[in-house]
């Protein structure tokens, strides 16, 4: 009852602050609450676009953009400030379904912000704002498509850069807007003011065209989650289980139980290519990741091999071949990580990851050279002992 009678002074307020010179507006309630809201004027004298949006501050981020979809879209997107009280407001362009890149080719203005009683809201204006580098906007069309985006919850932004980078949405969702009420011409501008008031006839809400909470963050942590563990942690003990403890098994067992992680990373990533129009598959992460895959069944089949072959007293360049490539694919599985990280806009992990895998790794070598050390001074020992045997044996013979 109290989410429905908030959206509806929200949404009142945005009609009535808008209506002085035309404007169209959209509001979304998500769970029964609030969660964002939209008004759009345009000046179709210098093609400035006029908005004013909000949404709760527990967002660690909110956004909205022209178009239908993230590639190709202008974003405009906004954070709280490094004093906490105003947003940041940051035009973006998009080339598909990742972090948008900030752009200086538009001229946009803040014309207030505030962070207060658990509200993100920004008003500003973009210059000349119909066209962009990447698509354009129907001035004329009575269902133009906007998309919108809040990001992670429990995560907190202070910054005033416009490059900043965000974590990947929560919640998005597309809608459209009748463009021919928002527009106006003139000098003039629409009344920001919340004093303002005017026939509540010129404004019109928008419809929804898509779904509002995206499934895909619960599958990108599993697809990243799961290939962190395979390629960071599984892939290196098996190496470690045949180095250290010399068992064939036990490195056969974990290496199968590291493919295992991968098969559900490879799953849970073309769920994601297709969730997030990105089937071309033409990214570095996902070329990388469909290679690793077929390279790493490859690899298998020639340990398979190696080891037959080595039960069986035949020594092949196959086990040398196997073990530099192994170390290959390791090495790109882990550069492959945060590759993943910056598509998924999440580029913020890259740095724990780093250090994770710089912590590990150092370990991981000092494991490894320690177990080459130990060989060699069995190797020595065993050899200096077989020696030993040799002279008892002759002197014995010469006794004898």
């Amino acid at each position: 009852m109290f989410g429905f009678l908030y959206q509806a002074l929200l949404f009142a307020f945005f009609t009535v602050a808008f209506a002085a010179n035309g404007s169209s507006t959209y509001t979304y309630q998500h769970d029964g609450s609030q969660a964002f809201a939209l008004a759009l004027g345009l000046n179709t004298t210098g093609n400035d676009l006029y908005f004013n949006m909000s949404a709760p501050s527990t967002y660690s981020w909110f956004a909205f953009g022209i178009g239908n979809q993230m590639k190709n879209s202008l974003m405009f997107i906004g954070y709280p400030s490094s004093n906490g009280s105003g947003v940041t407001l940051s035009p973006r362009l998009s080339t598909g379904h990742q972090q948008p890149q900030y752009t200086s080719s538009k001229d946009v203005q803040t014309l207030s912000s505030s962070v207060t009683d658990g509200t993100l809201q920004l008003m500003a204006v973009c210059k000349n704002c119909t066209t962009w580098s990447l698509g354009s906007m129907d001035t004329t069309s009575t269902q133009q498509p906007f998309i919108f985006a809040l990001g992670p919850t429990g995560e907190t932004i202070s910054s005033d850069s416009t490059s900043q980078s965000i974590d990947q949405h929560t919640l998005y969702k597309g809608f459209s807007l009748d463009m021919t009420q928002a527009s106006f011409s003139g000098s003039g501008s629409p009344d920001l003011n919340s004093g303002s008031s005017a026939a509540s006839s010129n404004s019109a809400s928008g419809s929804s065209s898509s779904s509002g909470a995206t499934g895909s963050v619960i599958y990108n942590r599993v697809h990243g989650i799961f290939m962190a563990i395979a390629f960071v942690i599984l892939f290196p003990l098996g190496v470690l289980v045949l180095r250290l403890g010399h068992s064939v098994i036990g490195h056969g067992i974990v290496q199968a139980t590291a493919y295992c992680f991968v098969i559900v990373g490879l799953g849970t990533g073309i769920y994601l290519s297709q969730q997030n129009n990105l089937t071309g598959y033409n990214t570095a992460h996902q070329i990388i990741g469909l290679v690793l895959f077929a390279l790493l069944a490859i690899q298998a089949l020639g340990g398979l091999i190696h080891h037959l072959l080595f039960r069986r007293g035949h020594k092949t360049i196959i086990g040398k071949v196997h073990m530099v490539f192994g170390i290959c694919l390791l090495i790109l599985g882990i550069v492959n990580v945060p590759l993943g990280l910056n598509l998924a806009g999440d580029s913020n992990y890259n740095k724990y990851y780093i250090i994770v895998v710089a912590i590990l790794g150092a370990l991981f070598l000092a494991l490894r050279f320690w177990a080459i050390w130990r060989d060699r001074k069995l190797v020595k020992r065993a050899g200096s002992e077989k020696g030993v045997l040799r002279r008892g044996s002759s002197s014995e013979e010469g006794v004898m």
